[in-house]
């Protein structure tokens, strides 16, 4: 059982007419696009009835192989012959096994296998009972996004150790059609997709698992071989897909027949804690590589804070020198002097403007010592003496003090006594004895 190729001049004329002869069905397939990976032939028009079996080839059938597409014939469930030249070809029940595979060495173990198929179906006896054409893309499957659900760690040779999130497109192409027949497929009816292959990101299979799994990997020669900082991964893509082939290329195309083609970095993020620090290192090499922007740095810096240190008698230069700052700063060039020189004049200004400072009042009610102490209470805070009773100060008999002619808190009269005159006169009736002047 083979496929003949039907070209001009590859056959003697004789040959040809006989072959034509038998056309009695004719199989082709449309382009499978990105979407499906092996779709099962089915007959485009018939001369003959074929025993009215859909599952047998009839002898001197006509295939049209399409370009980017592989060709296989099944028999019994086995790979019997393949192609992966465009063409037109006819299938010939009678001949060996064709295998137009072209010069590829990885298809060297494809053709031994069919090969064997072969030799052990003679040996057996030829008794054809199912007979199928596949046809396999052989196009680059492009546009398999991927991203990281976590952070991952990156060595570079900038930042040294941070944590990115990145996420892209990497493409794949089937290279030896009989391994991903046989391995990923088998003898299906109707197709297989590339969902069933791949998966999606939300819900991954095992070839795309398997690809961000090294992904790691690859991160890591990039930081430590190749030396190339984070933001700079996306131009460097071409290193990233050497690196994927590298890791991936021999174990997918020996269990499965596919190989990488390209991966692209579609956006790069750092973690909180990542970007911190890369703010931090820039500011620092700035800073390093030019003191005047480090002059107007601080300048801006210590700005808000001077005014709230204004009222410190320290004062903000007095405590960036209590912790050896301006010592410091000031060898890193005229420009960090300038700054702190004008620190200093905008502090001394603005304690020169500020107001001296009040003694706060005593609070309503409060009296004053002989010790000097302010109080509120009836005794001194600090040495303990009573509260002096005001001049002409009288004690009612619910116990209240007063200095007016009624109780404060029952309204009785102040009770008549000994009163004492301006003039210094001590009296007992309304009026002075010795000025005239009413009792107050």
């Amino acid at each position: 059982m083979g496929l003949i190729s039907n070209v001009m001049g590859a056959i003697g004329d004789s040959a040809s007419s006989v072959i034509a002869d038998q056309y009695v069905e004719f199989f082709t397939c449309d382009s499978l696009g990105q979407d499906v990976l092996v779709r099962q032939g089915a007959r485009k028009m018939q001369k003959g009835h074929n025993k009215g079996d859909v599952e047998v080839i009839t002898n001197g059938a006509m295939i049209a192989v399409p370009e980017n597409t592989a060709c296989l014939m099944v028999d019994n469930g086995k790979v019997v012959d393949f192609t992966i030249q465009a063409g037109m070809y006819t299938w010939d029940s009678s001949s060996a096994p064709s295998v137009f595979a072209g010069n590829d060495g990885f298809l060297d173990a494809a053709k031994k296998l069919v090969g064997e198929t072969w030799n052990r179906m003679k040996a057996g006896g030829e008794i054809t009972t199912q007979q199928r054409i596949y046809f396999v893309n052989m196009l680059e499957i492009r546009d398999q996004k991927y991203g990281t659900p976590s952070a991952l760690p990156y060595h570079d040779p900038e930042y040294r150790n941070i944590y990115i999130r990145l996420n892209g497109v990497f493409s794949y192409q089937i290279k030896d059609p009989v391994k991903f027949f046989t391995s990923q497929v088998g003898n299906i009816k109707g197709q297989y997709t590339n969902a069933q292959f791949m998966g999606s990101p939300a819900d991954p299979k095992q070839p795309r698992i398997e690809f961000m799994d090294n992904f790691s990997e690859v991160l890591n020669k990039c930081g430590t071989v190749d030396k190339i900082m984070f933001a700079d991964l996306p131009s460097n893509q071409g290193k990233l897909r050497t690196y994927m082939q590298d890791a991936l290329d021999e174990e997918w195309l020996k269990n499965r027949g596919v190989v990488v083609s390209s991966v692209a970095i579609g956006g790069i993020t750092p973690d909180d804690k990542s970007r911190e620090r890369i703010e931090q290192v820039d500011q620092s090499k700035m800073f390093g590589a030019d003191p005047n922007a480090l002059a107007a740095q601080a300048v801006l810096g210590q700005t808000q804070a001077m005014n709230t240190a204004a009222a410190n008698a320290n004062g903000a230069v007095n405590g960036l020198m209590g912790m050896g700052m301006v010592g410091g700063m000031g060898q890193m060039g005229g420009g960090a002097n300038a700054a702190f020189q004008f620190l200093g004049q905008q502090q001394q200004a603005q304690q020169a403007a500020a107001p001296a400072p009040v003694a706060a009042a005593p609070a309503a009610g409060g009296w004053t010592c002989s010790c000097g102490t302010t109080n509120t209470g009836k005794f001194c805070s600090n040495c303990g003496s009573a509260q002096p009773a005001p001049a002409a100060a009288w004690v009612c008999e619910c116990g209240t003090q007063n200095t007016g002619k009624f109780c404060s808190n029952c309204g009785k009269a102040a009770p008549a006594g000994p009163w004492t005159c301006e003039c210094g006169t001590q009296n007992t009736g309304k009026f002075c004895s010795n000025c005239g002047k009413p009792q107050p």
